[in-house]
This record gives C-alpha cells, structure tokens and sequence, in this order.
C-alpha cells in the first residue's frame, strides 16, 4: 500500500500519545520548581523556575546554556541571543515576541518573557515548540521535563539506508495513484451458546480510490456472511415478527459500502455509507472526524500535515524527532522510558541495524523477558542500486498469551498484508489485503460534495433506532413464509416473501373493493373479531392492515398479536439487533 511503512509509522505514534499533562495547567500555585532535561535535574546555581498564572518559565541563560546554546548579550540594543546549532533565539525586554531563526528561515513567535530581578525568564513549553522536543510536567514532584532528541538522535547513529527508503516512498508524492485491492476479516469470540451460534463473523471486500500526497480518497464494499446470523434468527426468535424485523437488519449488513475522505493537510476525515440512514441520518450525510482537533481535545500536541511533511524531506532523524516530540512526560521517570524506545528505533533503522543480502538489507530485534516477548524484521528491497520496497514483519505476545501479528510489503506498485490479534477470552481478529497501483491524472477530492457534513460529536442527537420500511413492518408471517426464512437463501430475496403473501391474500393486495368483499366473506365465520374486520376494511395504514391479515388468519393462528404490540417488538428487535 502506498506509505505503508509511513502510516504505519505514525500509527504506531499515535497510539503511543496518551493524553499528556499540560505543564502550563498543571503547575502548583506556589513553592520551588525544578527542571529535568534528558533525565537529570537542571542545577541551577542562584535562579530557580518560578511560576506566572500556571506556567513554569525557567531561566533564559541558565536553561540554553544547559542544552548546549552560547548565550549573549548586546548593550547596544539591549538583545539576548541564544545560539544552539542552526537555531536562533533573539528578544529584547518589553517585546512580546520572540526572533526565532532556523536553517535561514526567521519568524517572529507570540510568547510571554518575564523579567525578574533584571534576570530573564522564558516559558519551558516555549523551548519545546522551538526546538520541537517533549515536554512535560511532574505534579508530585513539582518539575518542568524536558527531552533534547537531538542529542539523543546523535548518539543514535546514522540512518542512510532510512533515508534512501524515504526517497524511495516519496516518488509516490510527485503525482496522483489510482489504486485497487481486496480483502478479508474475520471476528471471533467467545461466550455463551448465543454468541457461539454466531460466531465467528467473516467476510470480503474490495477498495479502490485515489492517492496523493497529502489526501486520501478510497471506497470499500464489504460483503459480510450472515449465513449463521440467518440460522440464529430462524431458531431462536421469539415471534415471526421478530424475525422479520432482525432479518431485514441483517439483509442490510450483508452489502455494506463505506466512501472515505482524508485530507491530511487540514486533519480532517470524512466517511460516508448508506448504513448512516439505520442512524436516522440523511442519505447524503457525510460523518467528519477532526484528527488534529480530536488530538487536541484530548491533549495531544500532534499535527498530522507536521508529520507527513517530514517525511518528504527524505531525512528519517527528521521524521523520528517530530513524532517523538508529541510524546507525552508526566513523571520525572519517563526519560527512561524513552530511552527504551530510542534505543528499539535504532536497533531496527540504523545503518548499523541492517545486514546487507542479495536483494537487499535486513534488520531484525528480539525482546523476550517475563512479560513479553517481541520479534521484528525489517527488509528493504533493492534492485539496481536503489531502493525498491520493503517488507515488515512484527510479532508480540505478553504472559497472558495475548498476542499480534503483522505482516506488510510492497515492492513498487504492489502491496499485501496480514493482520492478527488475539486477546485470551475476549477477542481474536484477522484481516488481510492485497493491492495494486498506477499513475493518473484524476485529482483526490479534500472533501465530500455535500451540504450534510455531521461532526462525528454530533452524531449522539441522531438515534439509534432504524426506521423499518412500511412494507417491512406490514407484511403478515404466515406458515408459508415461515418455511421460507428457514431457507437462508430465499430469506434473503424480498421477492420470496412478497409472493408468499401474495399466494394467501392476492385479492386483498390487487382491489381494495375486493380485499373488503374478500375480508367479509372470510369474516362471517369468525364474527368472534368483527370489529378487527371493521377496522381492516377502513384503515389505509400499514398498522391496519397488520390488523386485517391478523383477522383473516384468526382462524390458523391460535394467537394474533395486537398491532401496537406488533409494532413495539419490531422496533424493540430492531434496536437489538
């Protein structure tokens, strides 16, 4: 698939972001601060971190000389400066901005300094967002965290091979993708006998769509197995009706159609499925899904369109160090923790991670401890000198033999993957595809042509109770129909039961003048429910005409049951279902 491992990548941190502790909402009111950087506390010869309205500013000086910065300062036009590699942090007392130069590139950021006692402060988050590392705050321990990844990154090693991935992956960038696959799913678990007559759940489907750079468009078309959802129905539904209400639910889970659009630019998704209108919502209606706000809101500092622009500068340090920067420091022992993972990151993209083979280089790591046991190999294909595809494996299981496994590759415009995980007594998953692409001049949309785009916060005004139509909810169950949704196949074609309805009350169905005649001539052996004869002949509802099919085969049935019952348990089943 197109990015693969680019999505995997940031898949992978994504999931790793918990939502962090704000270290400007979270600081004490009063008392002394410390400042940790790559794990050891700041000492601090005569200044301390102070606090201002909730936010932690550390002294300016003091804290660039300790990531490694020369620090100076012009009389003439009373300017601080702080130089650190290709960065550049200038601002005078009185500004409320800071001049931040990087690689050539100067810009002017809002911030708050405080001088304090002729000394300079600066906010800690603000040293963060310049030099793009993590930060973080300890409430019990009442200190700012700080990680400088570009240190870290330069005792990891190089990472050529990555890089020439990367340049690799980007070819993919210089114009639009058609692209088209299949797959399969499968869910299983365990529990009572209900479930274990349903399960497992499978199916199939096929993608396609449209690929660029920064947007994705793909529809998928799922074809689920209801064969043993049918069977469940057939057996153990309490009444027909019930039946055919959970029939009618199921039918329509059999073809299932999703549309997607992602624009990663402006971190948004949108999907879209004639499955919405079960919610009540319009068929036109187009869910959206704000990745970088729903970040945001949870307290993720993550900007997806920050993310993939990495990757297109073919500089893999890049890319590890903006997505590491979002990474989440709650407690002064999280630098360890992070070092772990530095180290796991060089281990399998490192050049010195690779072994070189005849088709190219491999890197392959092993955790096994107590608790865990994890296994993963890396593979970049080469042909002709340059990088070609890649292939990765990966394999965990913990001590309570939960367990995943993933399987993906793409060499040039194929791709195929395998997807496992098992967790003991809940759940077993798998899913697998298979996919190919070309150029193409088509262009991907960035968002759906509609007037009903619903935020996916919204979507709980919408209920949940699917509409059933009229002539779903209407139509009698008779001996004959009753045969018919024992057979899987019939149940499922509308037609099937239409006729059975058809061959008792045809009459009925044709004239309304005959259907009256017809009813009281069939009504004046049963006079016991004449009034339930009246109230078919005069009714136009579908409600009434449950009535009149219920008079008619009062006479067959020894329970009929009353129509505002009939209704309930539909949509009491439908709702279940």
């Amino acid at each position: 698939m197109k990015h693969i491992f680019r999505r995997l990548t940031a898949l992978f941190t994504a999931f790793t972001m918990t939502a962090g502790i704000s270290v400007t909402a979270l600081a004490a009111q009063n008392g002394s601060f410390d400042l940790q950087i790559n794990g050891e506390i700041v000492a601090f010869e005569d200044l301390k971190p102070i606090n201002r309205n909730n936010r932690i500013f550390v002294p300016f000086r003091d804290t660039l000389e300790a990531l490694g910065a020369e620090v100076s300062y012009d009389n003439a036009t009373h300017t601080t400066t702080a130089v650190r590699g290709d960065t550049t942090i200038a601002f005078s007392p009185g500004q409320t901005s800071v001049t931040v130069t990087e690689n050539g590139v100067t810009q002017e950021l809002e911030t708050s300094m405080v001088i304090s006692s002729g000394n300079a402060y600066i906010p800690v988050r603000f040293l963060g967002e310049v030099f793009d590392y993590p930060v973080g705050w300890d409430s019990a321990e009442k200190t700012a965290l700080l990680i400088d990844t570009d240190t870290i990154l330069e005792q990891a090693g190089s990472f050529s091979l990555m890089n020439r991935y990367l340049e690799y992956s980007n070819t993919y960038n210089t114009q639009p993708y058609v692209f088209k696959g299949t797959f399969s799913f499968s869910v299983d678990m365990p529990g009572d006998e209900t479930t274990a007559a349903i399960m497992p759940i499978s199916g199939t489907g096929t993608l396609e769509g449209i690929s660029e750079a920064d947007k994705l468009n793909m529809s998928t078309a799922i074809q689920l197995d209801t064969a043993k959802l049918k069977n469940y129905i057939a057996t153990e539904a309490p009444d027909e009706a019930s039946a055919t209400a959970a029939n009618y639910v199921v039918s329509t889970l059999e073809n299932i159609n999703f549309d997607y659009i992602m624009d990663i630019s402006s971190g948004k998704m949108y999907m879209h499925s004639p499955l919405f209108t079960l919610l009540g919502m319009p068929e036109d209606a187009w869910i959206l899904i704000d990745l970088d706000g729903l970040y945001a809101s949870m307290g993720m500092d993550v900007s997806l369109s920050e993310l993939m622009e990495t990757m297109t500068t073919n500089d893999f340090e890049s890319y590890l160090k903006t997505s590491l920067a979002s990474v989440p420091l709650t407690s002064v022992n999280d630098y360890a923790a992070f070092e772990d993972s530095i180290s796991v990151f060089q281990a399998l993209f490192s050049d010195a991670a690779f072994q070189q083979q005849a088709d190219g280089y491999v890197s392959q790591i092993n955790i096994d401890n107590e608790t865990a046991y994890v296994h993963m190999t890396t593979k970049l294909l080469e042909t002709n000198g340059a990088i070609s595809g890649y292939a990765l494996d990966l394999s965990a299981e913990d001590s309570s033999t939960n367990s995943v496994s993933l399987s993906i590759s793409q060499s040039n415009d194929a791709a195929s993957g395998q997807f496992q995980f098992h967790l003991t007594n809940l759940l077993t998953m798998a899913f697998d595809y298979n996919m190919t692409m070309e150029p193409t001049t088509q262009q991907a949309l960035s968002q759906p042509d509609s007037n009903n785009i619903i935020d996916m916060m919204e979507m709980a005004n919408y209920t949940a109770t699917p509409a059933i139509p009229e002539e779903v909810a209407a139509t009698p169950i008779t001996e004959d129909t009753s045969a018919v949704m024992e057979d899987s196949s019939a149940v499922a074609e509308d037609s099937a039961a239409e006729d059975s309805a058809t061959a008792e009350d045809s009459a009925a169905a044709e004239d309304s003048a005959a259907a009256e005649d017809s009813a009281a001539a069939e009504d004046s052996a049963a006079a016991e429910d004449s009034a339930a004869a009246e109230d078919s002949a005069a009714a136009e509802d579908s409600a009434a005409a449950e009535d009149s099919a219920a008079a008619e085969d009062s006479a067959a049935a020894e329970d009929s049951p009353a129509t505002e019952d009939s209704e309930n348990t539909v949509k009491e089943d439908i709702a279940a279902s």
